[in-house]
């Protein structure tokens, strides 16, 4: 392969690895988009259409078809959306998304995502939906492009591949989604998916990082204190792969472009925590080798006073009906 093909394949995949943590951002007031074009090689075996649609009217008494009729039970055979677990007021469901298929250069690809889905007496789950839906959407799509764009050199190497999955908690009033996963696109290594989504269950809104931060953090005097409190605890896959507030300060390891003190909070990912926690991410590259993998603290609410939204921290911390686990199907 010539060395314009993977310096190409190398910026498909950090495209695509950071534009994750960006779709969302740029889709809360847009609302969501039409749902992607399927791939005209693809093979679509259980897609999240079959099962994903606006709710005709949802009640306490009738769920929505996000999360199939008998949302509360396990059933054989499985259907395509299965229950994740329920709360007394919502319950999460997960169905996949499964392609796979050739390019256009006759590369070969396959896609293993689950896409995480909700179910309330509250008509804006549908809403809340038809984002997670769409994000996921554009995440297929903007893969399927980076496999057309390869040619026929790069289609005797190893199959693309995009596989991704979530785990969705209970975090007060709050459901957090934690999604992961890895794309393969040519090249030596894949890039690593690791995204947060922090969800209003009173409003069934996604928290983006401007509510959860106060907007002192963005000044100079908050992120420089917000650095100093994340970059002790910062820790990758080794005891060795540790950083410091100056590094997170100056913009991580190779700066891009114009640098400021709150530069670094626009690659963190954030993700609400049981137990008054706040877990903040940064990607592989941005602090230490890509060997270290993500750059992961755990940092207690308490300790971010001042930085911290108080209305984040009162729905992530109230007291509100257990966990309950899905009932088995007993015939």
């Amino acid at each position: 392969m010539s060395t314009n093909r993977k310096m190409t394949l190398v910026l498909i995949v950090a495209v695509i690895a950071a534009g994750l943590a960006g779709y969302l951002a740029r889709q809360w007031d847009a609302g969501a988009p039409d749902a992607a074009t399927p791939h005209a090689a693809a093979t679509t075996r259980t897609p999240a259409e079959a099962t994903a649609g606006p709710s005709p009217g949802p009640t306490s008494d009738k769920p929505s078809a996000w999360c199939a009729a008998a949302p509360n039970k396990f059933v054989e055979p499985r259907p395509k959306v299965e229950l994740l677990f329920s709360t007394a007021t919502w319950r999460s469901c997960t169905t996949k998304v499964n392609r796979s298929g050739a390019g256009k250069g006759g590369a070969r690809y396959k896609v293993d995502a689950i896409l995480p889905v909700f179910w309330s007496a509250n008509p804006a789950v549908d809403a809340l939906n038809s984002k997670l839906k769409s994000r996921i959407d554009e995440e297929v799509k903007g893969f399927l492009v980076a496999v057309d764009e390869t040619g026929s050199d790069g289609a005797q190497g190893a199959e693309f591949t995009l596989s991704e999955q979530p785990r969705i908690n209970q975090v007060g009033r709050l459901a957090v989604i934690q999604l992961t996963g890895e794309v393969y696109v040519g090249g030596n290594h894949g890039g690593v998916i690791d995204h947060w989504i922090n969800i209003n269950t009173d409003t069934w809104t996604i928290l983006d990082k401007d509510q959860i931060l106060l907007p002192a953090a963005r000044r100079t005097a908050g992120a420089t204190r917000l650095a100093s409190v994340i970059a002790p605890k910062i820790m990758g896959d080794s005891v060795s792969c540790t950083t410091d507030s100056e590094t997170l300060l100056a913009g991580g390891q190779t700066p891009d472009g114009t640098v400021t003190p709150s530069s670094f909070e626009k690659k963190m990912e954030m993700g609400l925590q049981f137990g008054g926690e706040l877990v903040v991410d940064f990607p592989p590259y941005y602090l230490f080798s890509y060997g270290c993998g993500i750059g992961r603290a755990t940092l207690d609410l308490r300790d971010l006073s001042g930085l911290i939204n108080p209305e984040t921290v009162a729905l992530a911390t109230a007291t509100v009906a257990p966990e309950v686990e899905p009932s088995p199907f007993r015939g």
